[in-house]
């Protein structure tokens, strides 16, 4: 009996470890499926996190590609139009030789000197023609504000109403940008 007594506890106890094993084991599997779904709120998280820095930084590269951009197309326009102050400033002088020329015709005296005086004239315009310079032609040509200046207005039987009939200064354009509107007479 005493061998019973002593089995019967042996099962007892071997029965009350097997309870403690199974009731650590459904606590660490309980422990186990917390810590796995804690750890996929946080991948869910990150992955988030992720999919907005990626957006940001595809917003921001094309930002900067923008600034690129734009900074090329300033610093290509100020290069292309480095020279407009001196050729605004050379204009007046062109005026004086496209006057000289006009008298000259007139006198045939200075046939020589009018000669010489249209060949630096030419080679100039060349040179300025060669930097962008462009003369507007107005004459016959409907009134523009963007292009020309209105000294006056006039009754005329061989121009349409808005039409320019005579220019008294010639407008120029640097690489297609008005630098001085034309000075013109326009038809009633």
């Amino acid at each position: 009996m005493a061998e019973k007594t002593e089995d019967v506890k042996q099962k007892a106890k071997s029965v009350e470890e097997e309870k403690a094993k199974k009731k650590k084991r459904t606590t660490s599997q309980a422990k186990s499926q917390k810590k796995i779904h804690e750890l996929e709120e946080k991948i869910k998280e990150l992955e988030e996190t992720n999919q907005q820095l990626r957006d940001q930084n595809l917003r921001k590269i094309a930002e900067f590609e923008n600034y690129k951009r734009r900074t090329e197309k300033e610093f290509l326009a100020h290069l292309e139009n480095a020279n407009e102050g001196l050729i605004t400033e050379l204009l007046p002088v062109i005026d004086d030789f496209e006057r000289f020329l006009k008298h000259a015709e007139e006198d045939q005296a200075s046939a020589s000197l009018r000669e010489g005086v249209e060949l630096i004239y030419k080679k100039m315009i060349n040179i300025l023609e060669k930097k962008g310079l462009k003369k507007m032609e107005a004459v016959g040509e409907e009134f523009d504000a963007e292009k020309h200046q209105a000294l006056m207005q006039i009754d005329s039987d061989t121009h349409e109403s808005g039409f320019i009939v005579d220019e008294h200064l010639p407008g120029y354009t640097l690489n297609d940008k008005v630098i001085r509107h034309s000075q013109v007479i326009v038809a009633k």
